[in-house]
């Protein structure tokens, strides 16, 4: 059986609970989960919060990755050049607020302190703008019974080559020895770490790897 790649500009609502159901298995249910504060219930809706952010205001697209016989088994979520997930208010409207409602206070002030620690990582790792003039990588997941299938990968190579064909460089952050040597194996370099703070509960920071790919040129 083999994976395709495909962009869904316009996923119906069934469709964007299949693609957060699909992210959040991929997860199981544990993505940013101390910044939810281990409320499970909120995996769907937060990860659908990040879908929504890209289709609500046309800023972001969804791919999804689909097995013969099976249909979609990993989905990815884009930022293309001149575009920033919870870059607009109109993104932040289109889910995320309400879920930072549902949050406790000590989660709630989290969030700003991180994204903003987050922010100042990638620009000085990268430098001013590049980040923006790139494609980025928001959120990847593929379900755990088809993973080390290729679905991922496929799904990164559809980017590179979206990212390649406007000449602009390939952008994400991770966090964990694991991922770390995942994207360096998908010939993505090290731009920069730095320590980010933990969400609650946990004590002290997480080191968050920056990286880039340099599909603005003719060969990289």
């Amino acid at each position: 059986m083999s994976v395709t790649v495909r962009e869904v500009p316009n996923p119906s609502d069934a469709e964007l609970h299949q693609y957060a159901k699909v992210l959040a298995e991929a997860f199981q249910y544990n993505y940013f989960a101390g910044g939810l504060g281990g409320d499970k219930a909120l995996q769907e809706p937060f990860l659908r919060a990040h879908l929504t952010a890209a289709t609500t205001t046309g800023e972001g697209e969804i791919h999804v990755a689909e097995l013969d016989g099976v249909g979609v088994i990993g989905v990815a979520l884009w930022f293309g050049p001149g575009h920033k997930f919870l870059g607009t208010d109109a993104q932040r409207e289109a889910g995320w607020n309400q879920i930072m409602e549902k949050l406790s206070p000590e989660c709630r002030d989290w969030w700003p302190l991180f994204l903003g620690q987050y922010d100042e990582l990638v620009e000085k790792s990268h430098g001013a703008g590049v980040k923006l003039g790139s494609y980025h990588l928001q959120v990847i997941g593929t379900v755990p019974e088809h993973q080390k299938k290729g679905a991922g990968a496929a799904l990164i190579k559809f980017a590179e080559d979206k990212a390649h064909s406007v000449k602009a460089p390939t952008a994400l952050e991770t966090i964990g020895d694991t991922n770390v040597k995942i994207y360096k194996s998908l010939k993505f370099e090290v731009a920069g770490s730095g320590p980010i703070k933990a969400p609650p509960p946990y004590p002290g920071n997480m080191e968050m790897f920056v990286f880039i790919m340099h599909t603005e040129k003719d060969e990289y």
